[in-house]
């Protein structure tokens, strides 16, 4: 048996106030005049005042753009492109969420070169990515707004919508990485509840697909056991009270764990239909996975029985079985407001078999523990719609 394992990360500043040591960063890298990509709530927030007066004081300029949809496409990158361009801008700097930080990631895999951009789409063709150098990728920093979505570590990928094919596309080039993360729990105190809850349980379902990934990875394993043990014990109070900076802090760390661990080992099922529910609805990626997550578990109850036990003695269960985590992970969706069932996120049966085609042209199912065909994705559909 031959195995390969490659587990990196770009620097990360962790904590309160670690998002003040952008400027310093920048200076270091010779950057002068970034782009800041970020979500149009934040540039009110005294937290991003704070910072942007840090680069003036420095004598950085800057430009900001908060035009960018929810789930980026194509047009999103080139628009972010094409305002970067147009200021003479030398880094971007990412601020947001999944889709702020996906849309920055898009516009710096193909920013400074002219290769198609969904010829990066390596994990649907099992290919070879375009050759670039290093200077033909745009540099780009990260501050995570959600403890959840993980896209400030998840590699060298970005989820972008195809608004030719409207599919969720993975781009993809190994050498496609942040400059420097600034994971900085005061940038979350004013995420609303309901997002705190999507976005955590999406951190979540990262953490266990990720872990129930047929590839052998024991590094990862531990860093995503630990992200379920974490999120276990802080989710919840996360949800409750978003100015609880220690619940903030120990969130964050979970999803930064979560995002290592699906970077080397793949996600699942989970995925691939959330993509694929995400861009024919536009809804929102972390509440969909935690509909998901109970149905495709039980799918997959076969190969990880023993995986799932395992969770379920780890963060202390009473009932320490593969039944007792999915009664768990069920109070848990409840106890932070996630609905029971596809069709109460407004998902229709008649669209069953436009989300099973879309599905099974996502590349996330291929590290799912059973292999994924039209028929199970249907089987995974008709409990969780349900399909009536």
């Amino acid at each position: 048996m031959q195995i390969s394992w490659c587990i990196s990360t770009p620097v990360i500043h962790f904590g309160e106030e670690s998002s003040l040591k952008l400027q310093a960063v920048l200076i270091e890298h010779a950057h002068t005049k970034p782009l800041i990509v970020a979500d149009p709530f934040l540039i009110s927030l005294p937290v991003f005042q704070q910072l942007t007066a840090g680069l003036e004081e420095a004598g950085i300029s800057y430009e900001i753009m908060t035009e960018f949809s929810p789930n980026p496409s194509l047009d999103d990158v080139q628009k972010i492109i094409a305002r970067f361009q147009t200021s003479h801008c030398d880094s971007l700097v990412a601020i947001g969420g999944g889709s702020a930080i996906d849309a920055a990631k898009g516009a710096a895999l193909s920013g400074n070169n002219s290769h198609d951009f969904w010829q990066f789409c390596f994990f649907e063709t099992d290919g070879d990515v375009p050759v670039c150098r290093a200077e033909e990728f745009i540099p780009y920093y990260v501050i995570p707004t959600t403890a959840g979505t993980g896209s400030e570590l998840s590699g060298s990928s970005a989820v972008i919508s195809d608004p030719m094919t409207h599919r969720k596309r993975v781009v993809y080039h190994p050498d496609l990485n942040a400059t420097a993360v600034f994971d900085d729990p005061l940038f979350l105190v004013t995420l609303p509840a309901n997002l705190t809850a999507w976005t955590g349980m999406d951190a979540l379902t990262h953490a266990i697909e990720a872990y129930c990934s047929p590839m052998f990875d024991p590094i990862s394993d531990g860093i995503a056991m630990e992200s379920v043990r974490m999120i276990a014990n802080w989710l919840r109070p996360a949800v409750m009270n978003g100015k609880n900076i220690e619940a903030r802090f120990q969130m964050l760390a979970a999803s930064s764990a979560a995002a290592i661990a699906f970077s080397s080992k793949g996600l699942g099922a989970t995925h691939s239909l959330a993509h694929s529910i995400g861009a024919i609805y536009g809804s929102q990626h972390g509440l969909t996975n935690a509909v998901l997550l109970p149905f495709i578990l039980q799918h997959n109850r076969s190969a990880i029985e023993a995986k799932v036990t395992t969770l379920a003695r780890l963060i202390d269960l009473q009932t320490p079985t593969f039944d007792g985590f999915i009664e768990w992970l069920h109070q848990l969706r409840s106890d932070v407001g996630i609905p029971d069932y596809l069709k109460d996120i407004g998902v229709r049966d008649s669209d069953a078999a436009l989300i099973v085609e879309k599905a099974l042209q996502d590349a996330e199912h291929k590290t799912n523990p059973v292999e994924m065909n039209a028929d199970g994705f249907y089987k995974v559909l008709a409990q969780a719609l349900p399909i009536e």
